[in-house]
């Protein structure tokens, strides 16, 4: 059992740290950095297996060296005493290992979580303290564990896990149920190494002469312990339940711990005297006497270090007993529930590794709540993106386009100076031109001015010359001279047409145009269209036949089946014929899961005959006929069919026999016909 529990444990610790290796890799770098929440977490974890160890390594050293059969056992050699002695100081210095590792275990589920982890950094100290466990545990596996094997390293390890409390925590206070629970283990243990050591003490006695009255007061030191470990069974039954008001004076600690401390130094004291006497009585022979006398220097020196009153053995009875009654009153207090109105509830505060672990799941939801923006925005800007590419695409395009334009207005304005240089040019020519007229009409005129001129002269002359005449004789009619004056036509010259081109009027005509054509386009499609509809609907109705495929309905029938099929398997059920199920009995119920099964071979049967008839369609002649009465299988394909269901008969053989008579098939292969044929005919 013990190597099985073993083998059962170890299996246990590789999975687990397997378990942890595995959790630490999914883990940030920073949650197992040095002096981060993994080395806090290690440090509770590692004084967690420290208490565990401790408390395992006393049950064992205590079975082991037979501690608890020395305490009953009456037989026991003085060897076997002193190993049991031994055995209870070694689990007395483990139990007070224990209370301080747990002390100071509790003390770190109470503290902030800054001094948490804080506290992480001593956990690569902790191996010191493993190393003596593990020390020890190698002594007890291999059987070498005894007096001579030193226990200065766990009082050392116990005394550094008091002072790291009292570094730490200095500020924070046991509760009293805590204190009494470990000052009860602790005096428990004392009283059972004190019973040991007066059980070897009274082993001594017997080879000494006379050494009844001391027997007698090691008896005593017996019953006080059982008189111990009775009151501690009452403090215990009438301790108040986790949860309800419990609390005892400062007095009543300090009684706690004065009774703890003088019962160590008292069990010390009988520790140190035993081992002297046994020391002494081993080094006389058997053929000698031992007197009282004789050992009563060892017992005084040996007792001298507790107590204040009397000498030898008398002094630690009296020191022991000495101490009952404050615990016996303390018993009957709290029997009497005085100590259950002091004080608060035990209320348990929060560890700083769960405020940790909380903070850890606050800060991964907010980091899912940012991650979840985080891919929200990173779409946002994938859309804004998205749009930006395609607004750039629409600005190129634009681009283009007023590259395009910017060309053309280059093109236009090109194309617009050489016409304004021509009509430039034009101007100039039909500027020379009217100049060249101008002066000609200016010679013009002036020649006409000088014929004006001349015939005013002589219209003058010629006047003068009438009125000499009239004066001379009258004359019948006057003869009236009409000059006709043929000037050159007034200054004027052939105007200068300058054309345009894209001007605005030939544009808005062209637009116009184009409108036009636009309407005249859609209204002939609209015409084209509604002809088409017109010859659509005169058109007959279009009936596209149906395709039907049998061997489809099959295969969804085949696997309508097999899913019926996996149901079954899959939801395979016990039948109970001892209960009834939903007020039907086991019978019923079976009937009804046989007419299901024998439904679905039904079905199964059924679509087996389909699917070899529509094989049989499907291969052509030799399968079906259909007939005006109804489709039946060929005797060709029946045949097939028995050849494939049932063997073929190749022979008869008749075989007397006695009683029995009968026709049996038999199924044989080519090798054996032949055998047979061999056998009933041979060959001449």
């Amino acid at each position: 059992a013990v190597v099985s529990t073993q083998s059962t444990g170890n299996v246990l610790v590789v999975s687990g740290n397997e378990e942890a290796r595995l959790l630490k890799l999914f883990f940030p770098e920073r949650f197992s950095a040095p002096g981060s929440d993994y080395e806090a977490i290690k440090l509770i974890l590692e004084l967690k297996r420290l208490a565990l160890t401790s408390e395992v390594l006393a049950k064992v050293t205590a079975k082991q060296l037979k501690l608890s059969d020395s305490l009953t056992d009456t037989r026991l050699t003085l060897l076997q005493h002193d190993k049991a002695v031994y055995a209870a100081g070694l689990v007395l210095e483990l139990t007070h290992f224990r209370v301080a590792v747990s002390s100071f275990e509790r003390c770190i589920n109470q503290c902030d979580p800054e001094t948490f982890l804080r506290l992480g950094r001593i956990s690569s100290e902790l191996s010191t303290h493993t190393n003596v466990l593990v020390t020890l545990r190698s002594h007890l596996e291999k059987g070498i564990l005894d007096e001579g094997t030193p226990l200065s390293p766990l009082t050392n390890s116990t005394s550094a896990f008091q002072g790291l409390r009292n570094t730490y925590f200095a500020d924070i206070k046991p509760s009293c149920r805590e204190i009494l629970t470990d000052d009860m283990l602790v005096m428990q243990v004392l009283c059972e190494g004190i019973t040991a050591t007066a059980k070897k003490l009274i082993a001594c006695f017997l080879r000494v002469q006379e050494g009844s009255v001391l027997a007698e007061k090691a008896s005593c030191l017996k019953s006080l312990c059982g008189e111990f470990l009775r009151t501690m069974r009452r403090i215990k039954n009438f301790v108040p339940a986790h949860g309800k008001p419990f609390s005892f004076p400062q007095e009543t600690d300090e009684m706690l711990t004065a009774t703890v401390s003088e019962l160590c130094s008292s069990f010390a004291a009988l520790q140190t005297t035993a081992t002297n006497l046994s020391q002494y009585i081993s080094g006389v022979s058997e053929e000698d006497l031992i007197t009282v006398p004789d050992i009563e220097d060892i017992i005084k020196k040996g007792c001298s270090s507790t107590g204040v009153t009397g000498h030898g053995l008398e002094r630690v009875v009296a020191h022991v007993s000495s101490l009952l009654p404050a615990l016996q009153q303390m018993a009957t207090n709290i029997q009497d529930g005085e100590f259950d109105q002091q004080g608060d509830l035990d209320t348990k505060s929060e560890p700083p590794y769960d405020m940790r672990a909380k903070l850890f799941k606050e800060q991964f939801a907010l980091a899912d709540q940012l991650k979840g923006q985080l891919e929200f925005k990173h779409t946002e800007n994938f859309e804004l993106k998205k749009m930006v590419r395609i607004k750039e695409e629409e600005v190129s395009q634009q681009a283009v386009k007023a590259d395009m334009l910017e060309r053309r207005l280059e093109n236009a304005r090109k194309d617009g100076d050489s016409k304004l240089e021509v009509v430039k040019q034009e101007l100039a020519d039909a500027k020379k031109m009217i100049s060249g007229k101008d002066k000609q009409f200016e010679e013009t005129m002036d020649r006409l001015q000088e014929d004006i001129d001349s015939l005013e002269a002589e219209k003058g002359t010629l006047r003068t010359k009438l009125e000499q005449a009239s004066k001379r004789a009258p004359r019948a009619h006057y003869t009236e001279s009409i000059l006709t004056e043929q000037g050159a036509a007034a200054a004027g010259g052939s105007g200068v047409r300058v054309i345009l081109e894209d001007s605005p009027a030939t544009l808005s005509k062209l637009e116009c145009l184009q409108s036009y054509a636009h309407l005249m386009q859609e209204e002939n499609v609209k015409l084209m269209a509604n002809d088409i509809k017109t010859k659509l609907a005169a058109l007959p109705t279009l009936n596209i036949p149906k395709l039907y495929d049998p061997m489809i309905e099959v295969e969804k029938a085949v696997n309508e089946l097999h899913q019926k099929l996996l149901a079954m398997v899959a939801n395979t059920k016990v039948l109970d014929i001892t209960k009834t199920v939903y007020g039907r009995t086991p019978k019923e119920v079976w009937k009804e899961q046989t007419a299901t099964q024998s439904c679905l071979h039904n079905e199964y049967l059924r679509l087996k005959l389909q699917a070899q008839k529509e094989m049989g369609r499907y291969y052509g002649v030799g399968g079906f006929v259909q007939t005006s009465a109804g489709e039946f299988i060929t005797p060709e394909f029946v045949h097939v069919l028995m050849e494939k269901e049932i063997p073929q008969l190749l022979g008869k053989v008749t075989i007397p026999c006695g009683k029995e008579e009968g026709r049996y098939k038999v199924l044989l292969d080519r090798k054996e016909i032949d055998s047979l044929n061999t056998r009933l005919l041979p060959t001449q």
